[in-house]
């Protein structure tokens, strides 16, 4: 059986849609190369519950933009992001705990 995510940071934005399963969830690890977004939550894996601490400390919080900027070669790690005006090198299991939705 998976393991399902449980949510540990979750400051929705008022009007933001929720994201859930069959919700259209959209992963920042999925993101398309240097497209604007918005953070809408962040959701830890079960077995690694600390990583939405650390995600929400270094600013992957709610309303902040972010982009992907470039994706390691071969496969695709690790993944380089800008989150608000800071730059930073995701693995990909860590970027796919980030929730977005596009930019308005």
């Amino acid at each position: 059986m998976a393991a399902v995510a449980t949510p540990v940071v979750s400051p929705v934005l008022p009007g933001a849609p929720r994201v859930g399963v069959g919700a259209g969830l959209a992963v920042l690890a999925e993101a398309p190369l240097r497209q604007a977004f918005q953070v809408i939550d962040v959701v830890a894996p079960v077995g690694q519950p600390d990583w939405a601490d650390r995600l929400a400390e270094i600013g992957f919080l709610a309303g902040e933009q972010v982009q992907v900027l470039s994706r390691g070669v071969p496969g695709g790690d690790p993944i380089a992001v800008r989150v608000g005006t800071s730059t930073f090198a995701l693995r990909r299991a860590e970027a796919a705990c980030v929730h977005i939705a596009p930019r308005g």
